[in-house]
């Protein structure tokens, strides 16, 4: 039986929570809605910048990390906080992202955020299916969509 361990991330994961994204992104490119070559220095220093307002969740099963989410708090809006959730193909469709997006929204609620809200790049079906079956409220807006959950 698979070990499957959810948590909230620390600097010492930086090097796994990026060469995930590094395979998400290779895989959906600009769909995927991460910064190219996100490095580990990168996921420190964010994570840094949050003063306790954010956070990064890891889940690894079986000692590989299957996916990631990050709670930002959003500039000049002290109530609202962006979600991101990823998680590797192989790992898709098991309740990992659903789990990682909980344990956020759980953590937003915590620091008193109001809202919680973030964009889906078109052409990326599967975020928008991902963020609607979690509650989320999905407007277009151009070409991306962005959603809205509130807290």
């Amino acid at each position: 039986m698979a070990k499957t361990v959810f948590r909230r991330a620390t600097a010492r994961d930086a090097q796994q929570l990026a060469s995930v994204a590094a395979r998400i992104s290779v895989d959906g490119g600009k769909a995927s809605g991460l910064p190219p070559h996100l490095t580990a220095a990168e996921v420190v220093g964010r994570m840094r910048s949050y003063r306790r307002r954010g956070a990064w969740f890891i889940c690894r099963i079986d000692r590989q990390t299957a996916g990631f989410a990050a709670l930002e708090p959003v500039p000049d809006e002290k109530k609202v906080a962006a979600l991101g959730v990823w998680v590797l193909p192989s790992f898709r469709r098991h309740g990992v992202g659903t789990q990682l997006a909980l344990m956020a929204l759980e953590f937003a609620r915590g620091k008193e955020y109001r809202k919680v809200r973030g964009r889906i790049p078109a052409g990326n079906e599967m975020a928008l299916s991902f963020f609607s079956s979690i509650g989320a409220l999905v407007p277009r807006v151009g070409g991306d969509l962005r959603y809205e959950l509130p807290l």
